[in-house]
């Protein structure tokens, strides 16, 4: 099941919602005043959109970077953080009666940055004013407009938060509050590892050089019960599937990809396949939580394309990070290859 969303949209170009939706804001028959008709307007433009994404799955930036599908044209949508400039001088602008120019932003991404300019006529509130200066973590749908060098030009059509649906908070709402994250102790299939926290070191990983990646595979099916441990082959999308794993209570279907002691080192997204694609055939599994453990520390740029595919609006999903530093706490607390809830991991290493 994906996660839900509403948006709170702070800005809303109404032109380009509707060539892509096709929607035609309906005003009601008895609006009078301009705030009650702007306010319609907005409401319809705003469950357009949503609807528009959940049918047609935009492609998150970092998955087109990621698979080299960036072209000028192409429709996306970024999640992260924004720096805003110019909206103080818009309203000095406005209130003296001189010429405005459009206030801007960008976001850094690992190689470069994207950047747009916006205008105060598709600000859908006066809290748009506060909302959209300084630095922001935002949700923006927009289209790709040039590409000079490692900067991306757009045109936004929506810059909102996205909420919990009747939960309408200001800040990002719920799961999406960590990009849908989930931590392996909030797991409640590995709930053990919440007591299991040893002062580890970089050292302490040593302990996992020599722990075979099918033998990880199997103690992570025994915790929660899968019978079924396939072995591997070269065309598979995850190493493991199960739908005994558990999160807040409920089943949940879970597809694992292990990254064994191989490459003992931080995994970067080229540990994960050409331009990390094994992320991607991970994220192809009819899965709702998509979890990628690994023996060594995960760079920052993993995550982020793990947080890219697991945001594709059309399908939402879970994820989970599990780094060498957790596995050992997982291993040790369920007493799995050759580690056990006395042996003091850290200390004996550091």
């Amino acid at each position: 099941m994906s996660v839900p969303f509403d948006l709170t949209c702070w800005y809303l170009n109404a032109r380009r919602i509707v060539e892509i939706t096709g929607v035609i804001p309906v005003l009601p028959p008895d609006a009078r005043d301009p705030q009650s008709v702007q306010t319609a307007q907005f409401a319809q433009l705003k469950n357009a959109v949503i609807a528009w994404m959940k049918a047609n799955g935009p492609t998150p930036l970092e998955v087109l970077l990621a698979e080299g599908k960036l072209a000028p044209g192409a429709i996306f949508t970024h999640h992260s953080n924004f720096f805003f400039s110019g909206l103080s001088k818009v309203w000095e602008a406005r209130r003296k009666g001189n010429a405005v120019k459009p206030a801007t932003a960008y976001s850094k991404l690992e190689d470069g940055r994207i950047e747009f300019a916006f205008h105060d006529e598709h600000l859908t509130s006066n809290s748009s004013w506060h909302e959209l200066a300084g630095q922001q973590r935002k949700f923006v749908l927009g289209v790709v407009t040039d590409i000079q060098g490692g900067a991306i030009k757009c045109a936004p059509y929506v810059i909102a938060n996205i909420v919990q649906p009747h939960f309408p908070l200001q800040g990002d709402g719920g799961p999406w509050y960590n990009h849908l994250e989930v931590h392996v102790s909030e797991i409640d299939s590995f709930d053990k590892t919440q007591a299991a926290q040893d002062r580890l070191t970089k050292a302490s990983l040593s302990r996992l050089k020599d722990v075979p990646e099918v033998d990880i595979k199997t103690a992570f099916a025994e915790i929660i019960n899968e019978p079924m441990v396939p072995k591997d082959w070269g065309g598979e999308a995850s190493d493991l599937f199960s739908s005994r794993v558990a999160l807040d209570g409920k089943r949940i279907s879970t597809a694992f990809l292990f990254k064994g002691p191989a490459k003992f080192r931080p995994m970067t997204p080229a540990d994960l396949g050409k331009n990390g694609d094994q992320i991607g055939r991970l994220f192809s599994e009819p899965a709702d939580l998509l979890i990628l453990q690994h023996c060594h520390e995960v760079t920052s740029a993993v995550r982020k394309q793990m947080r890219a595919y697991a945001q594709q609006m059309g399908n939402p999903r879970r994820f989970c990070i599990i780094d060498g530093y957790d596995t050992l706490r997982v291993l040790k607390a369920y007493g799995k290859c050759g580690f056990s809830v006395e042996d003091p991991v850290g200390s004996v290493i550091s």
